[in-house]
């Protein structure tokens, strides 16, 4: 497999988080991580991290009538697409509340230009498939696509849910180059919970695939949250 080039775009405006964040990304994979600070939360030239070229600290203002995170996402759309074009990346969104599944860098070793990737998302006691990537079915952290066929795509500014219509429409117009793969390799609002309740998880988890694993039983997961 040749390499693949992967941007990460992330709105934030929790920068506490942001530490723990940096801990799950391989850089050694990701080419980009594109930090989009909410402007009217952060000051303009705000940075966390100093001399580091694979992070990108920039700053959208949002309009008033933008629902929270929309516009900072195709503010980084954007700047991809004047800046990174030439080097043929896929895109991956993590918000501020997340950090990147393990599983995910295994997954990208599958990747082939002019796709579009869907996979599960491990939430709190179940597993979300991605095989039907449509609003209310999927979660942004669940999708992974080359840029070349997605880059006129935008979130609607104005819409709660932007981000399930997102990814629907970055499938229907490539429902050809559509990839379904079953993986676990994300996880939901990872960063929300407290610290003991991340710990009573990650033991819950460890617990329940062990057991399965022992009695040779899979997973069930659900096709909608």
């Amino acid at each position: 497999m040749n390499f693949k080039k992967i941007i990460i775009i992330s709105p934030v405006s929790r920068i506490k988080n942001l530490k723990t964040i940096k801990k799950s990304i391989n850089f050694n994979i990701i080419f980009r991580w594109l930090i989009i600070y909410d402007g009217t939360k952060i000051k303009k030239n705000y940075k966390h991290f100093k001399n580091k070229g694979q992070i990108e600290e920039l700053t959208y203002i949002s309009k008033p009538n933008e629902v929270l995170g929309n516009g900072q996402r195709n503010f980084g759309l954007e700047y991809v697409e004047k800046n990174f074009s030439s080097h043929q990346p896929f895109i991956y969104f993590l918000d501020d509340d997340n950090i990147v599944h393990p599983n995910f860098y295994n997954l990208v070793k599958q990747i082939d230009k002019n796709k579009v990737y869907t996979f599960d998302q491990q939430r709190t006691r179940y597993i979300l498939s991605g095989i039907r990537p449509e609003l209310y079915y999927i979660d942004l952290a669940m999708f992974l696509g080359d840029f070349s066929i997605i880059k006129k795509i935008r979130f609607k500014s104005e819409t709660y849910n932007a981000d399930g219509s997102y990814i629907e429409e970055c499938c229907k117009i490539n429902k050809d180059n559509l990839v379904y793969i079953d993986v676990t390799a994300s996880y939901y609002n990872y960063l929300k919970r407290n610290i003991i309740r991340r710990f009573y998880y990650k033991v819950f988890w460890f617990l329940k695939i062990f057991f399965l694993n022992f009695l040779k039983k899979e997973i069930k997961k659900q096709y909608k949250p």
